[in-house]
C-alpha cells in the first residue's frame, strides 16, 4: 500500500511540475509576441524583422510566427494560455486560415487538446468542404478511381507472383531430379522469360539501379535481381542458367509486395444509390422532435429508444409504424443493433450540465452522455450526433469535455462540436444548442453544419396569433403587433433583426423562477407554470395581466406540427415540448449529416422550403396498421 501511495503522489508532483512549466512556456510564448508587437507598433515591420535578427539573434522560422501573431491570434491569449499551447501549435494557428483557426479556438475553449496534426487535420477538411458539388463529385471520383486501380494492381500482382512461382519450381524440379547443375535455356525457357519480363515491367516498370548499389538481401536488391535474370534470359547473355538464378527468381515470390505495392486501400465510404434510405437508431427520443427532423431529412428508424412511458405513447400515437423500444438507456444491449445503423442519434438528457438548476455535471445521475459513448462503441454506426445544452462547454466541464472527445476518438471516431440556433431555421424561439458529430475514421464525408436561413424568421406574434385569440381575447391584435415591431438582440448585445423571439422552452415549472417574471413583462408572455388554455378578456381585465403559453403554443414554437398529439398529463407534456430537439432544427442537422452520409449536394433553399424546387420524396409506407391504442389522455388544444 505505501508503495502505491509513494507512486501516485510522485505521479502527483510530476504532473503538477509539467503543467507548472508548460503554463510558462506558453506565457513565454505569449510575452515574446506582446513584446514583437510593441516594437513593431514603433518601427516598420521590415526593419523590426532586420534587428530581430540581427540584435536578438531571432530564428527566421520563429520570427514569421511572431510578427503574424498580432494579426492572426491578438485576443485568444486567456484561451491559448488555458489550453497550455506550445510554440509549434501556436505557428500552425498562425499559418492556418481564418475559418480553421476559428474552429481550433473554440475547440480549446471547451476543453479540448490540440497539436499540429489537429491543426493540419482541421485546415485539410476546411479545405475540402469548400468544394463545390462539382469539385466534391470529381475529387470522390478520383478516390474511386484510385481505390480501383489499386485493387486491379493488388490483383494483378498476385497473379504474377503465382507466374513466376510456377517458373522457378519447374526450373528447381530439374535440380531434385539430379540433372546437371546447369541447364541449358532453350528457346521455349527463353520465350516464358520473355512474356514474364513484358508483364514484369508492366507492373514495376524497367529502370533500376546496379545490384552494386543495392543492400544484399533487401527486397529491392531482390526485385531487381529478378528483373536482371529474367532480361538477361531473353536477351541470349545468359546461355546457361544455375541455382544462383534460379535462387534469384524464387527470391522474388511474395516480395513484390513489399516494393512497390502500396498496400490495401483504404476502406472508402460505402456510396449507396439516392432510393436508399440511409437508417437511424434514436436514444433518448422523447416526444419525437429529433426524430421528425430526422424523417423529414429522409432517414429511416430502425428503433427509437425512450423510457419514459408518456413520451413513449406520444411516439406511438403519432407513428404506429416507429419501433419503439420502452426501456432505459442504460440497460439497452446496443451490439443487437451493429452493422445495421448508419447514424446514431439522440437528444440525451441535458440537466447536468444546463445554465439552471443544480449544474451537477458529470457527476449527475442523469447524464446519459457516457451511455452515448457505450452506445457508439457497440452498434459502430457510420456517423452520430448528439444534442446537448451550451451549458456543456463551460470552462467547468473541460475535463469532462475533453474525456468524452478523447473516449470517441479511441472508439475510431472523429468528432466535433458546433453550436445551433432554432432562430435561423424558422423557429421563433432563441434556443441555443449544441451539437456533437462524429463519423468513423475509416469512412469519415465532408461534413458540413447546415447553411443559416434568415429569411425564414419568424416572430412569435405572427406564429401564436390564432392560438393566442382561440378564446375571444380583445388585445391580441395590439399584442401580435408589438410583437412583431420588437427588436431582438444577441448576447453580446447586438441587434440580430425585428420581430420577438420566445426565450427558451423548457420542460414544466409550477411557478416563474426568479427573474422571469420581470422578464415575462418584457417579453409579452408568461413561460410559467404553462397555461391550460388561451387568454381571455376576464383575464385581461386583472392587474399586470402577462399572456401564458399553453402546451399547445409552447409545441408551436419548438416548431411541432399541429397534428402532433401528446400523450400524458399537463405537467408530462409540458416536459416533453421542453426538452425536445425543435424538428426544424433536426430537418437541418438531418440533411448535413445525410449529404456526408451518402456523398450528395443538396439545393439547400428548396430543401428547407424556402424557395420551389422539384424533388424527389419517397412514397407512402404500404403498412398502414395502427399498434395498440393508449389508455393516456391525450391532450388536445
Amino acid at each position: 500500500m505505501a508503495d502505491i501511495d509513494a507512486k501516485a503522489q510522485a505521479l502527483s508532483a510530476a504532473r503538477n511540475r509539467i503543467l507548472q512549466l508548460q503554463e510558462q512556456m506558453t506565457d513565454k510564448v505569449l510575452q515574446m509576441a506582446a513584446e514583437v508587437e510593441k516594437l513593431m507598433d514603433v518601427v516598420p515591420m521590415s526593419e523590426a524583422k532586420a534587428f530581430l535578427k540581427a540584435r536578438c539573434n531571432f530564428p527566421a522560422t520563429e520570427l514569421s510566427t511572431y510578427v503574424g501573431f498580432a494579426k492572426t491570434l491578438k485576443g485568444s491569449e486567456d484561451v491559448l494560455r488555458e489550453a497550455r499551447v506550445s510554440f509549434p501549435v501556436v505557428k500552425a494557428l498562425v499559418g492556418a486560415n481564418t475559418d480553421a483557426r476559428k474552429e481550433i479556438i473554440e475547440r480549446m475553449e471547451i476543453g479540448a487538446q490540440i497539436d499540429t496534426k489537429d491543426v493540419a487535420s482541421i485546415r485539410r477538411r476546411l479545405a475540402a468542404a469548400k468544394l463545390t458539388a462539382a469539385e466534391a463529385l470529381t475529387a470522390e471520383n478520383k478516390r474511386i478511381v484510385a481505390a480501383a486501380a489499386r485493387k486491379q494492381a493488388t490483383k494483378a500482382i498476385s497473379e504474377y507472383e503465382a507466374k513466376m512461382s510456377a517458373f522457378s519450381d519447374e526450373l528447381r524440379l530439374h535440380f531434385r531430379k539430379g540433372q546437371e547443375d546447369r541447364i541449358v535455356v532453350q528457346a521455349g525457357l527463353r520465350h516464358r522469360a520473355g512474356r514474364l519480363l513484358e508483364e514484369f515491367e508492366s507492373l514495376f516498370g524497367g529502370e533500376y539501379p546496379p545490384l552494386t548499389t543495392l543492400r544484399r538481401m533487401s527486397p529491392q536488391y531482390r526485385i531487381a535481381h529478378a528483373h536482371k535474370v529474367l532480361g538477361d534470359l531473353v536477351s541470349g547473355r545468359l546461355s546457361e542458367i544455375g541455382p544462383v538464378q534460379t535462387s534469384a527468381l524464387q527470391a522474388f515470390q511474395g516480395r513484390a509486395r513489399i516494393s512497390f505495392d502500396p498496400g490495401p486501400p483504404k476502406p472508402l465510404a460505402d456510396l449507396a444509390s439516392l432510393s436508399f434510405r440511409p437508417r437511424v437508431l434514436e436514444l433518448c427520443a422523447g416526444a419525437g422532435g429529433l426524430a421528425l427532423g430526422l424523417e423529414r431529412a429522409g432517414f429511416e428508424h430502425v428503433a427509437l429508444v425512450e423510457f419514459n412511458k408518456h413520451a413513449a405513447a406520444t411516439l406511438r400515437k403519432n407513428r404506429p409504424d416507429w419501433n419503439v423500444v420502452e426501456e432505459d438507456v442504460r440497460k439497452v444491449d446496443f451490439t443487437r443493433y451493429r452493422d445495421r445503423v448508419d447514424l446514431l442519434a439522440g437528444g440525451l438528457p441535458c440537466t447536468p450540465f444546463t445554465t439552471v438548476g443544480e449544474k451537477k455535471g458529470k457527476r449527475d445521475e442523469n447524464d446519459l452522455l457516457m451511455e452515448g459513448v457505450r452506445a457508439v462503441r457497440e452498434v459502430k454506426p457510420k456517423a452520430f450526433v448528439f444534442e446537448n445544452v451550451e451549458g456543456l462547454l463551460h470552462a467547468r466541464h473541460a475535463d469532462y469535455v475533453a474525456t468524452l472527445l478523447r473516449k470517441m476518438s479511441k472508439a475510431g471516431y472523429q468528432t466535433e462540436i458546433h453550436r445551433i440556433n432554432t432562430r435561423d431555421y424558422g423557429v421563433a424561439q432563441d434556443r441555443s444548442r449544441i451539437m456533437i458529430v462524429g463519423f468513423r475514421k475509416d469512412s469519415a464525408g465532408i461534413f458540413r453544419m447546415p447553411p443559416r436561413f434568415p429569411e425564414m424568421a419568424k416572430n412569435m406574434g405572427d406564429v401564436l396569433a390564432d392560438l393566442m385569440g382561440v378564446n375571444g381575447w380583445g388585445g391580441v391584435g395590439d399584442w401580435v403587433r408589438t410583437m412583431r415591431e420588437r427588436p431582438e438582440f444577441d448576447r453580446s448585445g447586438q441587434q440580430i433583426g425585428i420581430g420577438a423571439l420566445s426565450d427558451t422552452i423548457r420542460g414544466y415549472q409550477g411557478s416563474a423562477q426568479e427573474g422571469e417574471a420581470r422578464r415575462a413583462l418584457k417579453n409579452g408572455v408568461s413561460y410559467a407554470p404553462p397555461a391550460k388554455a388561451a387568454p381571455t378578456n376576464e383575464e385581461a381585465s386583472r392587474e399586470g395581466f402577462v399572456p401564458g403559453l399553453t402546451n399547445r403554443m409552447r409545441a408551436r414554437l419548438q416548431d411541432f406540427p399541429d397534428d402532433w398529439e401528446f400523450v400524458g398529463g399537463h405537467g408530462s407534456v409540458a416536459d416533453q415540448i421542453g426538452n425536445a430537439v425543435a424538428p426544424g432544427v433536426a430537418k437541418a442537422v438531418g440533411l448535413a449529416m445525410y449529404s456526408a452520409l451518402m456523398g450528395v449536394e443538396w439545393d439547400w433553399g428548396a430543401m428547407m422550403g424556402t424557395r420551389s424546387s422539384r424533388a424527389l420524396v419517397s412514397p407512402p409506407a404500404l403498412d398502414l396498421s395502427f399498434g395498440e391504442k393508449s389508455n393516456f389522455v391525450v391532450e388536445g388544444v
